[in-house]
């Protein structure tokens, strides 16, 4: 009987050791991290969690700048997103990312209204970067080599337009595929431009015209289209 009384004391001490060594969880069953990951994750006072909205990461780039791993995203957000959520939606995705990868040293975010035929340009809405003191450029190598997140920031650059999209703001399919034809217009004619020619240019009516041509409408009529789509 004592015997069995002491297998039983020293499985209650094992599992006891085994409850201290385990991660705990927080009422999500989400596991706390290490004391790097807890730094990486630390989000903003402004921060509020409700507030993020879904998204497609629909492009991932890496910019190495020395020892420092840098990544790039450009993900695509609804149209109905407000100012608050897409920099909650923004400071979300770094979390997770550097969740997942704790070397990932800065993380730019691209923000784009959910059309993946828009993601040519640098952003259209918003962006965000995770790095020093909110600086692209700012990481050590010793930053690099250590993971210190102690100085990390979050820098944004959102939009007017955010939060501010009518319905009859949003583009058509029609209107964008007018654009998307000027756009290949438009390049058509920087193809037989002699760069070395300072006085080469496109010249821009002639591309709105022919886009005009193409689809049957007036050239005042295609100027609109475009420079709505280029707004959106």
């Amino acid at each position: 009987m004592k015997f069995i009384q002491k297998i039983v004391i020293i499985l209650l001490i094992l599992a006891t050791l085994m409850v201290v060594g385990c991660t705990e969880t927080n009422e999500d069953g989400v596991g706390d991290t290490t004391s790097i990951d807890e730094d990486i994750q630390t989000a903003p006072p402004e921060y509020d969690s409700s507030l993020v909205r879904n998204y497609e990461i629909v492009e991932t780039e890496d910019d190495p700048w020395g020892n420092a791993i840098r990544k790039q995203y450009r993900v695509l957000v609804s149209t109905d997103i407000s100012k608050e959520e897409l920099k909650a939606t923004l400071i979300q995705i770094a979390m997770d990312q550097a969740s997942r990868n704790g070397d990932i040293d800065a993380i730019c975010v691209f923000a784009y209204y959910d059309r993946k035929g828009g993601i040519s340009n640098a952003y259209t809405i918003g962006t965000m970067d995770w790095s020093p003191y909110g600086d692209w450029g700012g990481v050590t190598s010793e930053i690099a080599s250590t993971n210190d997140r102690s100085s990390y920031e979050y820098e944004f650059v959102i939009e007017d337009k955010v939060g501010n999209i009518e319905p009859a703001d949003i583009p058509t399919d029609r209107d964008f595929e007018i654009y998307d034809y000027y756009q290949v217009v438009n390049d058509a004619e920087w193809e037989n431009i002699d760069l070395n020619d300072p006085y080469s240019f496109v010249d821009e009516d002639v591309v709105v015209q022919k886009v005009a041509d193409k689809f049957g409408i007036t050239k005042d009529e295609a100027t609109d289209i475009i420079r709505k789509v280029l707004w959106y």
